[in-house]
């Protein structure tokens, strides 16, 4: 949004991004961008005056401003969900004036599950995909800065965190960190690929020293659909960075493991788009089937795709989401101030 924003509309209005991290603040100030802190007396007074506060993301710095100001409240959230919610988590959110979604199922199950009033969820799509539908080039920078050797593909291990069940493992199947990386490694360094870790924002993954396997955390790395961009398959398993890869349609290994969700699901098991491992055994099996033989997977694959694409995006795959967002909020603007 940000960045169409830049393109489109700077003549017409002011725009900040406003962050809780100050490394993260320092980062962004860095690519040029106008940022607003937390924890900065000074800017919470000017995020104060603001027309419209959009959010997907610590949504407790934004109380205050729900409770006391008159602006426009929008949430876009940061993930299409498999875990299970119920109405009471989104208490805040029920407070806001809209909430934009990225088909009319998520539309659908905001209102039915998560107790929204239908007259304020929208189905605009989500604007930070709009790059992969796009299917813009790569970030280079990402590339030299993981150290991902020339010519290799990228395999990447994305899993959620504990969640609900802090007793949770985060490498499936009974393995050790240490056995898992080394056996995916190994099928990785046949077929001339790299495998990237990248641990949630909520948890953290040990190095494992080996040639091939690179780490990019969250905080070194926050931009995910950078990442993404440059993913030439992913691993992962009840973590909604799957259906932002979703949008790349490639390939895809979901672990099917436990979930570690209390409240069940939001999205079930049958949104798994992609090959589904059991074992440890099923999972080498089907990346090496993935890496070595060209079509594969698309075969095995293609229709899932589409359907689960189909699904939860709906007709908003054209990559213009933050256009139809910024047209939205013009009309809330200028309803606000008429």
């Amino acid at each position: 949004m940000y960045q169409e924003w830049q393109a489109k509309y700077r003549d017409k209005f002011d725009c900040y991004f406003l962050a809780l991290d100050p490394d993260y603040s320092r980062q962004l100030r860095q690519q040029g961008i106008t940022v607003l802190q937390c924890n900065k007396l000074g800017d919470m007074i000017l995020a104060g005056r603001a027309d419209v506060m959009i959010t997907d993301h610590g949504l407790h710095a934004m109380l205050p401003f729900n409770r006391l100001t008159s602006m426009v409240f929008v949430d876009v959230w940061h993930g299409i969900p498999f875990k299970g919610f119920v109405p009471a988590d989104f208490r805040l959110q029920h407070r806001y004036d809209e909430v934009w979604v990225s088909s009319p199922l998520l539309q659908q199950l905001y209102c039915t599950k998560f107790g929204f009033s239908p007259h304020i969820v929208r189905s605009l799509g989500y604007a930070r995909t709009d790059k992969l539908f796009q299917r813009q080039v790569p970030d280079q920078q990402f590339i030299r800065q993981a150290s991902i050797p020339e010519g290799h593909r990228m395999v990447l291990y994305a899993p959620t965190w504990q969640q609900d069940d802090s007793g949770r493992e985060l490498f499936p199947f009974g393995t050790t960190q240490d056995a898992f990386i080394e056996q995916l490694g190994k099928v990785c360094e046949r077929n001339t690929a790299t495998l990237v870790i990248r641990s949630h924002l909520n948890s953290s993954i040990g190095n494992v020293s080996l040639d091939n396997v690179r780490y990019c955390s969250m905080k070194d790395f926050p931009d995910s659909e950078a990442l993404l961009q440059n993913t030439d398959l992913l691993i992962c398993d009840w973590s909604s960075i799957a259906f932002d890869y979703l949008a790349l349609d490639r390939p895809t290994i979901f672990l099917d493991v436990e979930p570690p969700f209390s409240n069940g699901f939001s999205l079930g098991p049958e949104y798994r788009f992609g090959e589904i491992a059991a074992s440890m055994n099923d999972l080498c099996d089907s990346l090496e089937k993935a890496l070595a033989e060209p079509g594969w997977y698309e075969s095995m694959q293609a229709g899932e795709h589409d359907r689960v694409r189909s699904a939860v995006y709906g007709g908003n795959t054209d990559g213009q989401a933050a256009q139809r967002q910024w047209a939205r909020l013009s009309e809330l603007v200028a309803a606000r101030r008429a």
